[in-house]
Formats: C-alpha cells, structure tokens, sequence
C-alpha cells in the first residue's frame, strides 16, 4: 500500500518546535521524499551534505516523477497562455519538454554545482515543496526551450515567433549576473565591514560614527524614524566622529540605535555640538529635505541612490535581506552601492549570505562580532494568566491591534497603571510619542502594549517582556513565532544604558503553556538566512511588460517573475502572499490604458493594507486614470475623513472624550495610509498628484 505523508495533531509545544527548527521539520519532509526516493538519506542533526552524485541521481528521479503529471496541470497552462504561448502550441511544447525531461536532457540545463543541488533539496524539503517544484520546472521549461542547443528541435513545435517571446521572457527574470546591473559599484574594489550581534551589543556604534567622518557618504535603514534620527542628528552634532572625542558632552541613552559600548568614546549626545554638525539630506518614500552644502544622506533603503559614489555607507538591520516584501531593496543596496567603506548592521544570521555576495563581487569583507551588553533571562514563571502581576516597567506583545486595545483596558481597569501601545499601523512620530511617554518616569504610563513593531527602531526602557500569544497571523492562518522573531522581541528588554545599568531583563509569557514555548525559542540558534531576495525594479518591470502578451496584467508580471525567473543559487524571489495577491489583482481593475512606466511605478508604491482603505485608494486611482489629476481634498471630504479628523482635534482642544474612539481611530489610521501613498506617488508624479500642502490648504 502506498504511504502517504499526513501532518500529525500535535500538542501546541510540539508544534512550536516543528515550526522553529528547520532540522525538525527536514527530518518529516526529507524522510518523506527520501522514502520515494527522490532525495538521498540525511542524518537530521548533521550539516554535511551526500555526495553530489546521489544528490542527482535522487533530484533527477523527482522530476521524472513529477514532469509527466505537472504538463497536465490546468494551471500551467492557463499561466503559459498568460505568458504569450498559443494555445495550439502548448501541447507539443510541453510534450517535447516532458519526453528531454525523462532522458535526462532537460534537468541539468541550469548546472550541477554543489550549491544549485544544495539549493534544490532544500526548497524541495519545505513545506511549500509543490509551489517549488512547479516553479522549478517552469523555469526549467524556459531555460531549456532557449537554450541553443535545443532550438532547432524546439522549432519543431513551436513558431519562431513563440521561441523570440520566451528568449525575452526568460531574459526580463535572468538573475544571474544581477551584479553586474550596477557598473559603478563593479568598477570598485569595496570593503564591506560586517557589524553583527543581538539587540543590546553596540553594533552599530563604530558604523555611525564613521559615517560621521565622510566627505560623502549615505545612511540606509529599514524605517522613516531612523532615517529622521540620523538626519536629525548629524544636523545638530550629535553623532561623534570617529576619532574625536567628547568627554565632556552627556551621552544621550534615548537614541534608537544601538551603539551604547562601555569602555568606548560617545557615540551619540544629548546635546550637540556644532563642531560636530554634518549637514545631511533626508530622503524617504515620502519625504524629502534638502541641507544646503549637505554630501551625507539618510535615506530609507529604498531610496539610497545607487549612481552616487560614497566615502562610507551605512546599511541597517541587514537581516531585512530575506524579507519577502522588501528584501530586495538589501540586495539592491549591498551589490550597488558605490562606496569605499560598506558597513553592514544586522543580526548574526545574515553572515552566510553576505559572504557569498561577497564572493560574487569580489569585494574584500570584514566581519566584527558584538555580543550582547546586559543579561537576559527567562523567567522561571508565566504571569499564570493573571494580569495583576504585571508591573511598572512591562511590555505586554501581541500581534493584533483589537488585542492591544483590549489588553489596555483590562490592565488600566485592573490595577490602574496607565498603559502607552506601540502598534506597525501608527505613525512613526505616534510610536515615537509612545514610546517617550513610556521611557519618562514621570508621564504616568508605566506599561507598555505593543505588537513585534518594537522590534525595531525603537529604544524602550522596558524592563520585562511578556508575550500574550506566541503566535501570530501571517495573512493566512496563525503560525508559530519563529525563533528569531522571539529573540528580537525579548532583546528589547534590560538594555544596557537607559538607566538599567547592566541588571539585565526578563522574559515570560502571560498563559503557563506558552512558557516551554518561550523557552525552546531562545534556546533556539536561529539558522542562517539562505536567500537575498530579489524583485520588482523599475527596469525589470518594464523589461517583464515587454516580453509579455500587450495588455498583461499586473498579476501576470507577478506570476512571470514568480515561475519564471533564473536565480543565483543564493537568491530568491518574493513569497507568494494573500496580501500581495490582493494588492495586484486590485492595480489590475485600475490599470487599463495605463503606460508601462505607470504600471511600474503604481507596483513599487507601498500601498498599505486594503482593508480600510481600498475604496478610497480606488477613487485616487480612478481619477488619476481618468483625469490624469487627483483630487485629494475631494476624496477626503467625501469620504468624512476630514469630519473625523476635525472632531478629534476638537475633543482635544476641549479636553473631551470621544464617543466612538475605536472608530476615530481607525479612520485616522485610514487617514494616514491614504495621505501617505499620496505623498509617495507625488514625490514621482508631482503633476497628477499635485502638492499635498496646496491639496489640503
């Protein structure tokens, strides 16, 4: 009888552990292909790798297996119609394909080298693993149906033409030699100067401070607060140099970087000092400043200028290179940044990846590791649900907002200490107030109730984290917290400066269960990041829409980077998501008549998530279709945002409570996304969006 791999109903710690350690789960999905052969035995705690000849043999056996079945799927074909291939031709092609397939033709076009084999097992021992082998073949399709040496037999079945469109579909998503995309970053022999270590280690000390020296240099960073502290604070002095010093200037413990070392010279003041003043250009998805005589800049990784040539750049929180959404903005900015110095923040995760970019550039790499400044422990003991245990100096996370609100209301009802939240749908300047109403000892709010967006960007005077849930929902169904999620939530706790000296913090869990949970997760050693993700480009967007059928969609540009791309070994495309999905399929009801370059820009804009504001962003959208010009205020007034927004600032003028705050709230949230998507796509189309002061004059 034919077994078949069934997941198992597992208790919520078993379940935890499956989730947060890769090896646990290789030795169900390994032992699964490895039983049909397809993936040759694997001891489950080793790191070293079969021989590359068994690895084949069971990689090339897969195929066999899978390719007759898979050129039957209504959905591949229903994509390669998508993608420019005739109907009448699909059968031949696929049939041709299959038939090299079995021969063993086909499977090896993309090279054996150890790396690629590594690759495959691993993406074919996930639990995404039929997503993988449909996008494995796909691309393999591509790849042998453009490659010379089979033309003339693929000419057989398809027409010349078909073959041109597949030859410059394929090559739209070549990722190959992607770094070769940025000339003036080949041109150099860099140093790239990797900073890495937990939360609360001073890594990213020396990396500011050498900034600070440069006669022309650049700040990258994942968030628009920490682009406005470095811009903010190389303006008024208060970033010291490297190789000056500043004995007697107060250190500021309220920056939120990471840069408190003892032993060492001040890094960031509290106050400036003018002979220390850098002027620096802020720029951001959304906003832009401009110092006059400025050659520093501090920019949101997305806009850090690649055609520039820098003395130092700073890149942040590196770890963000495998982020599915915005990860490859790292990549970007680690291959083409065209700097002498290239200093790397991040986590310690992320050294694997970033050697093997460095091996692909070329690039000299200097690793400096930090460990963490103060203690960090797990407490012996949840709070057993009851939250009267909880204590001045708290945070209490969880993963969603209406959980938040609730939490705030149920501490502040039950032992009367006022609570500040932290939430990722608040402005930054909100979370800043927040988090500075919590860290003053004298403002009242003693407990902090925040979602994992303290992770980062923020320095908090926390003294115990405690986690609600160790779950969270990830678009589509509640998931364990991963093991580094867990450690940079809990590393926001006892850090060092502040006032907390080096008494360290705690972590625990509200619920009993959820303790052992905490517990493998930080005993946990997180695995290291495989993949730097790659993406939508304003070039490889346009190159996509070329190669595809005239009136493509958004959604099929997706799919043909998504199926079609050829990767480096190291790298990857995004994850399909449900709220990216949602986002293409929502551009797709908006983009008739639009140009290529409008398509691109409208897939680079970081829209925010559609569940308030769809209809709203739709109406910008349709009068920028229509018009060519939209009318914010219209928009804003139409839909009572400006009504809601005038009653708050007058309840607060009056020092009044609002009747309905969780609905002010959200519509203010509403307000924010639909102000600041405008001011994104006015930075890029000042025409049709016309200056946001002059709109709500």
């Amino acid at each position: 009888m034919q077994r078949r791999l069934v997941w198992p109903l597992t208790p919520r710690r078993d379940r935890f552990i499956f989730c947060i350690s890769g090896r646990t789960f290789r030795r169900y999905a390994t032992g699964f292909l490895q039983r049909d052969g397809y993936i040759p035995t694997l001891s489950p705690l080793s790191n070293s790798s079969p021989p590359a000849t068994k690895r084949v043999g069971g990689l090339a056996q897969l195929f066999r297996h899978e390719a007759p079945s898979w050129i039957t799927k209504v959905g591949l074909k229903q994509r390669l119609l998508r993608f420019g291939i005739p109907k009448a031709e699909l059968p031949g092609l696929l049939s041709a394909f299959a038939l090299d397939v079995q021969n063993d033709d086909a499977i090896w076009l993309g090279g054996r080298t150890p790396s690629r084999l590594a690759r495959l097992s691993h993406d074919l021992s996930s639990p995404s693993k039929r997503l993988a082998i449909d996008q494995e073949l796909t691309s393999l399709l591509y790849t042998w149906a453009t490659d010379p040496r089979r033309q003339a037999s693929v000419e057989k079945v398809v027409s010349r033409g078909t073959l041109d469109q597949m030859t410059r579909l394929r090559a739209a998503v070549d990722f190959t030699r992607i770094a070769d995309s940025f000339p003036l970053a080949r041109r150099m022999h860099r140093k790239l100067i990797l900073h890495v270590g937990p939360t609360n280690s001073g890594k990213t000390h020396t990396a500011l401070r050498t900034l600070a020296t440069a006669r022309v240099g650049a700040y990258g960073g994942p968030l628009r607060l920490l682009a406005h502290e470095v811009f903010e604070r190389l303006n008024t002095g208060q970033i010291v140099p490297l190789g000056a010093e500043a004995t007697d200037h107060e250190m500021d413990e309220t920056s939120n970087f990471d840069v408190q070392v003892p032993g060492t010279p001040r890094a960031v003041l509290k106050h400036g000092n003018v002979s220390f003043a850098r002027p620096c250009n802020l720029r951001t998805g959304d906003e832009r400043r401009s110092v006059e005589g400025a050659t520093l800049y501090s920019c949101t990784v997305e806009m850090l200028s690649l055609d520039k040539r820098y003395d130092v750049v700073v890149i942040d929180e590196i770890q963000m290179i495998a982020d599915s959404e915005r990860g490859s903005a790292w990549t970007a900015a680690i291959l083409g940044s065209a700097a002498e110095e290239l200093h790397l923040c991040g986590e310690e995760r992320a050294v694997p990846i970033i050697e093997a970019l460095a091996e692909i550039t070329g690039d000299e790499l200097i690793i400096n590791r930090y460990q963490r400044l103060s203690p960090l422990v797990v407490s012996p003991r949840s709070l057993e649900r009851d939250l009267t245990r909880i204590r001045r100096g708290d945070c209490v996370v969880t993963f969603s907002r209406s959980n938040i609100f609730k939490l705030k209301n149920e501490i502040e009802e039950k032992i009367g200490l006022r609570c500040a939240v932290v939430y990722g749908k608040l402005p930054p300047e909100i979370r800043a107030e927040q988090a500075a109403l919590f860290n003053n000892p004298n403002s009242g709010f003693d407990v902090l109730v925040a979602s994992d967006a303290i992770g980062m960007g923020l320095n908090l005077k926390i003294q115990r984290i405690i986690f609600e849930t160790m779950s969270k929902w990830d678009g589509w169904m509640e998931v364990p917290l991963e093991a580094s999620q867990v450690k940079q939530i809990a590393g926001r706790a006892g850090r060092y400066g502040m006032g907390m000296g080096m008494d360290g913090g705690v972590v625990t869990t509200l619920e009993p269960s959820d303790l052992p949970l905490l517990k493998a997760a930080m005993d946990t050693k997180p695995e290291p990041l495989r993949y730097a993700r790659v993406g939508f480009t304003s070039a490889t967007i346009k190159d996509i829409f070329e190669a595809l059928p005239l009136g493509s969609t958004a959604t099929t540009a997706r799919d043909a980077l998504l199926f079609c791309s050829v990767l480096p070994p190291n790298m990857a495309v995004m994850d399909p998501s449900a709220k990216e999905a949602e986002i293409m399929r929502f551009l797709d009801s908006f983009s008739q008549n639009l140009t290529t370059p409008e398509r691109a820009l409208l897939l680079q804009c970081p829209f925010p998530s559609l569940d308030q504001s769809k209809v709203l962003i739709g109406q910008m959208l349709s009068m920028y279709r229509d018009k060519f010009s939209v009318d914010l205020r219209r928009i804003l007034f139409d839909s009572g945002l400006l009504a809601s927004l005038e009653r708050v600032l007058a309840a607060k003028q009056d020092n009044k409570t609002l009747l309905k705050p969780s609905r002010d709230l959200a519509e203010l949230e509403t307000l924010h996304g639909l102000l600041s998507v405008y001011a994104w796509l006015s930075l890029r189309n000042s025409v049709a969006f016309h200056r946001m002061t002059w709109q709500l004059r």
